[in-house]
């Protein structure tokens, strides 16, 4: 009896600890959902034009499989069953990835060459995630809904991703809105790092290697400073803000692809380098 009622104590305290979490509610957002659809499928199909994707079987095969059980474990109050997720790999050396409305989400190789395990490559992608599933992306365009939907994509979207890759392709925009917006706040920022963390253990990942992944690309960013970390706005102190939500969740059992993430490193590392987005740019202006 002892032993039963330590169980079904130790059960409450779980679930009471789980139920702490932080309750992260979508905003109102004046777009309808197949609008994200259409953003996101306009600025994808600039970025395939424009960036050099990695076209690499096993490297695609493992971003897919981590992204499609973060997907999975979208809770059901948030789910859009319009959006249409991908997972692409772009042959870029900059430490960087970021995610359009309706689902399309790109990584640069350097952020899986920079990243330890494959729960590190998890948070980042569970944090661009949390963008889409919020729509933070439509809900800045927003800002601009007296322009028309197609003409504002190129702009608003190289907005979202930011920096020398967000100026690329932007290129291609129809009206030069220029800096008529800005990158995600730092309260979407928060969000994003608070539900990507839910997400993750939900997913079968250690959301604490969100925040450690943080720190690594804040190490390996090099002298001029990783881009990822440079266009996405720091909520404060960002690392004590995920380890302390992380302390609220459960892990739901083992993603457990770290071999596939171990080969697929050894290939990255066995390829030619990756250029970097300057490089790809004048490229493209000769």
């Amino acid at each position: 009896m002892r032993r039963d009622v330590a169980s079904t104590i130790a059960a409450l305290l779980v679930a009471a600890s789980v139920s702490a979490q932080t309750r992260i509610e979508p905003r109102k957002n004046s777009f309808k959902p197949s609008q994200d659809v259409q953003l996101g499928r306009q600025a994808a199909a600039q970025v395939r034009h424009q960036l050099p994707l990695l076209n690499d079987g096993p490297t695609d095969a493992l971003v897919e499989q981590i992204g499609r059980r973060l997907v999975a474990a979208v809770p059901a109050r948030m789910a859009q069953p319009a959006f249409r997720y991908s997972f692409d790999v772009v042959n870029l050396r900059e430490i960087n990835a970021f995610a359009l409305p309706g689902g399309p989400m790109f990584l640069h190789r350097g952020m899986l060459q920079a990243a330890r395990t494959d729960d590190e490559v998890a948070g980042v992608m569970a944090h661009e995630l949390s963008h889409v599933i919020l729509r933070h992306g439509t809900l800045q365009a927003a800002k601009a809904q007296k322009f028309q939907l197609g003409a504002i994509a190129g702009q608003v979207l190289g907005s979202i991703v930011g920096g020398t890759t967000g100026a690329i392709i932007a290129q291609g925009s129809e009206i030069g809105l220029g800096t008529y917006f800005m990158k995600y706040s730092r309260e979407y920022e928060r969000e994003a790092d608070l539900l990507g963390a839910q997400l993750m253990a939900r997913a079968g990942y250690d959301p604490r290697q969100m925040a450690q992944m943080f720190r690594t690309i804040q190490q390996q960013g090099g002298s001029g400073g990783p881009e990822f970390l440079s266009d996405h706005p720091n909520p404060g102190n960002r690392y004590n803000a995920i380890i302390r939500e992380s302390a609220s969740l459960r892990i739901a059992g083992a993603a457990n692809t770290g071999p596939a993430f171990d080969a697929v490193r050894s290939r990255l590392a066995h390829m030619p380098p990756a250029p970097t987005t300057q490089q790809v740019a004048r490229a493209r202006q000769r």
